[in-house]
């Protein structure tokens, strides 16, 4: 069975005097197209873990997504992204143009904060979310 991408770590090339992070190692750079030569083990591309999660895997998490599609595949950085808090069921819980809404697909490849800056889950019974969009 492949790994969903939530699962499948990243491998970092560093190309045009930038960090490139991509599913597979390129041939060419995908920033300027030239072929890609290693030369030493400091040009060699990285294995990193991946930062992803399966958010319908996740309990009570504070998720954060692309509003369409995903980050491996599709964000290119000044696109919208989604926010969604889950239950204890995986439920995601987030609010878009028709209102709150809860979501049992579409969160398989996000990130969670509740795991990567809080670190702990909180006994609270009634979560308020404020987000600030800043352009």
């Amino acid at each position: 069975m492949q790994p969903l991408d939530s699962e499948r770590a990243l491998i970092k090339v560093t190309h045009c005097d930038k960090d490139i992070f991509c599913s597979f190692v390129p041939e060419n750079c995908p920033l300027c197209g030239q072929r890609l030569i290693y030369r030493s083990l400091e040009e060699a591309p990285v294995s990193i873990p991946s930062p992803f999660v399966n958010g319908h895997g996740e309990k009570c998490s504070f998720l954060l997504k692309p509003t369409t599609g995903t980050f491996l595949r599709d964000y290119d950085g000044d696109s919208d992204l989604h926010v969604g808090i889950t239950n204890t069921n995986g439920l995601v819980y987030n609010y878009n143009e028709t209102g709150i809404t809860i979501a049992e697909y579409g969160w398989e490849q996000c990130n969670n904060f509740q795991q990567q800056i809080f670190g702990f889950h909180t006994g609270m019974k009634n979560v308020s979310i404020i987000v600030i969009l800043m352009h």
